[in-house]
């Protein structure tokens, strides 16, 4: 541990050893002589550190006896030695130590210049390379950016304030700089599919640049601080977001987005401030919502229950396959059918945005996902899922539901073979008896479909309280379009709570109907049996 401290402390400051021994010797040959003595005799020594702590110290001790050696040894061979204290006076530790102080002092200030010079957005970085690295004079830099020589002279002049003042203050960087916040991007779209698009936030960066610019604009400078990230990087990773309208870039003094020419490349400036276009639901958001909707949804869901489970000698007697099951295994599946088309009344009187040429949808970013498992979600569901040319299943893996009572935990191909094989373990509607078992349920699609309302209107309440006002506009669609989605697990577990629902005792999968898409599949099935 020790040797590798000092060995840190050599590879270091090898030069300010150096420009300590050339300050006391006469001659550079001498100072390299005396280098080498107080590496090797540091080096040999290192077992006698014992703290830490007292590095700078120990190493002055060495330093300072090596260097009095040396001068003994030298006196030897000299006509006019020196005296004792000429010696202790020439070897005097408090200069070591302000050699230390001051190699420490430089070096740090060169780590606060590289941290203010990537933290310059791009025309002050530009012109200070051109200028200070490249060597080109204050016109060439002009004429290399393409700018007046008196905007060059002022980027120069502006660039050597921020930097003086930069370096002299103490700054941090902003949590996401270490634990970025976990982003789910939803994107619900109708048209053509855009690859750029639709990858853009398979990386955190993205994510977390959104989040950082949702409740208030931010520069590029800003955005360099919170993610940690230099700006010269930002600038590429802000543009996609703002090519895509989910990035607003602001006018000076303007609360609204700024519209950038069409086909124009906008050069970025310090200047420039961004704010999020999407909405985003907090995990402060969800968890008020999902507190609200269980208060909300408990009773007028076991009111739908109590009437569809009075209604179910009705269904049965319609004939579909599996209507012998036991009463609760028919609601689960039932229930998620009335969810269903409850919720496709309500949609379609909310509406898509332009997301991209050819392409309509909505955009909801989630912040701070669960990845342990909750009952309010899903494990997935689907109003078809295609089992073969000839049948399709629509299901919910309710997160309330038990792993062996999911769907996708089943495979795909033993569902397939247990259709065929006449299996009463799952529910199949043949022909118009899907049809005939959704008029029966009408009264209780109706009244889901009056809960949606209301769960829809409290979410986007809710929402606006959550939500900056600058995206105020986007909520009633996209909690319109996204609220289904985000409730279906929610709703099942408000079922089964509430107990007008019960788990059977099966190993199938609960909430789970299959139906015919080809009208001669029952007559293929009767030839096949």
């Amino acid at each position: 541990m020790e040797q590798n401290l000092i060995v840190d402390f050599v590879q270091e400051n090898m030069k300010t050893i150096y420009t300590y021994a050339l300050s006391r010797v006469s001659n550079r040959e001498d100072a390299e002589d005396l280098t080498g003595d107080i590496l090797l005799a540091l080096l040999s020594c290192a077992s006698r550190l014992r703290n830490e702590d007292a590095l700078y110290g120990f190493i002055w001790s060495v330093a300072g006896n090596t260097y009095k050696k040396f001068l003994r040894r030298k006196n030897r061979h000299d006509t006019n030695p020196l005296s004792q204290d000429d010696l202790e006076q020439l070897a005097d530790p408090e200069d070591f130590t302000l050699e230390l102080e001051l190699a420490e002092d430089r070096r740090e200030q060169l780590i606060k210049l590289r941290r203010e010079l990537s933290l310059l957005s791009w025309e002050y970085r530009e012109c200070t390379l051109l200028f200070y690295f490249q060597g080109l004079s204050c016109r060439e830099t002009a004429m290399k950016m393409g700018i007046s020589l008196d905007m060059t002279k002022y980027y120069l002049f502006k660039t050597r304030k921020l930097l003086k003042e930069g370096i002299g203050m103490e700054r941090e960087f902003g949590t996401k700089s270490y634990q970025p916040a976990k982003f789910t991007f939803r994107t619900l779209f109708a048209g053509s599919y855009n690859r750029e698009y639709v990858n853009l936030f398979h990386r955190l960066l993205p994510g977390n640049i959104l989040h950082s610019a949702y409740y208030s604009p931010v520069t590029i400078r800003e955005l360099a601080l919170e993610t940690g990230v230099p700006t010269a990087y930002l600038e590429d990773e802000v543009a996609l977001p703002v090519k895509y309208g989910l990035l607003n870039l602001l006018a000076p003094g303007e609360k609204s987005g700024k519209e950038i020419p069409g086909g124009k490349e906008h050069t970025p400036s310090g200047r420039d401030r961004y704010q999020t276009n999407m909405i985003l639901y907090t995990e402060e958001y969800m968890d008020e919502l999902y507190e609200k909707l269980t208060a909300l949804c408990t009773e007028p869901l076991t009111a739908v229950l109590t009437a569809m489970r009075g209604q179910l000698d009705a269904l049965k007697a319609i004939g579909f396959r599996g209507a012998d099951l036991a009463d609760d295994r028919l609601l689960w599946p039932l229930l998620w059918l009335v969810l269903h088309r409850g919720n496709q009344r309500n949609n379609e009187q909310y509406s898509y945005r332009m997301l991209y040429d050819h392409a309509t949808g909505i955009n909801v970013g989630i912040i701070n996902p669960d990845e342990t498992e909750s009952p309010f979600t899903t494990y997935g569901f689907a109003g078809y899922s295609r089992i073969d040319e000839n049948y399709a299943a629509a299901f919910a893996d309710f997160g309330i539901l038990p792993a062996k009572n999911r769907y996708l935990q089943q495979n795909i191909q033993t569902v397939k073979e247990a259709v065929y094989a006449g299996s009463g373990e799952y529910i199949l509607f043949q022909g118009t008896q899907l049809s005939e078992v959704e008029r029966l349920l009408q009264p209780q699609i109706l009244a889901m479909a009056n809960l949606y309302e209301r769960m829809i209107f409290m979410a986007q309440e809710l929402l606006r309280s959550h939500a900056p006002e600058s995206v105020a506009g986007l909520i009633p669609n996209v909690v319109g379009k996204t609220l289904f989605f985000d409730t279906v697990g929610l709703l099942g577990k408000c079922a089964l709570d509430s107990g007008a629902l019960k788990l059977p005792d099966t190993e199938y999968p609960l909430a789970v109907f299959l139906y015919s898409t080809n009208a001669d599949s029952w007559e293929l099935k009767d030839n096949q049996s």
